[in-house]
Parts: structure tokens; C-alpha cells; sequence
């Protein structure tokens, strides 16, 4: 099969589908409430947010996980909007 519609989705690699699983499964607790199942979560989610800032040599705190593109264009467009003032 060819797939020509990667601006949309691509697939999922193995090894991050691997990673993922655990808390697709059985660990998917909301990582912002309180019980075990969220504290796990949450521990997880800030572990993967320290690893990818350190390849990136940022911040964890500048790590910023959204749902989806248009999420993500919308972050990237008020940041620049508060950054450079534009109005």
C-alpha cells in the first residue's frame, strides 16, 4: 500500500506504539487527578517530557504535549502573537 497523506497522519512507529501500550491498556489514568492510576500516568508523561528535553537541550517545562496539529498550530500562533506583540 501507498500512503501519500502524511500532512495528515502517519503511521505509528513500532518501538513509540510499544512504549505507548502500557497506558493504552492498562495504566490510562488521567495524569491530572489524583489516584494511583493518575499519579502513574503522570509520572510517565513527565519522565517522556525530560527525555525529549534533553535531545532537544530544553527545558521540561518548555515541553508542550497537545492533541493534534491544529492544537499545536494554535499554541505555536498565540505564543508568537504574545512574544512579538502582533495584534
Amino acid at each position: 500500500m501507498i500512503y501519500l497523506d502524511n500532512a495528515a497522519t502517519t503511521p505509528l512507529d513500532p518501538e513509540v506504539f510499544e512504549a505507548m501500550k502500557p497506558y493504552m491498556l492498562n495504566d490510562f489514568g488521567n495524569p491530572s487527578s489524583t489516584p494511583s492510576h493518575g499519579r502513574k500516568t503522570r509520572a510517565a508523561l513527565e519522565s517522556a517530557r525530560q527525555q525529549i528535553a534533553s535531545m532537544l537541550n530544553a527545558e521540561p517545562g518548555e515541553i508542550v504535549f497537545t492533541s493534534g496539529g491544529t492544537e499545536a498550530d494554535n499554541a505555536l500562533l498565540r505564543g508568537a502573537i504574545q512574544v512579538h506583540g502582533v495584534q
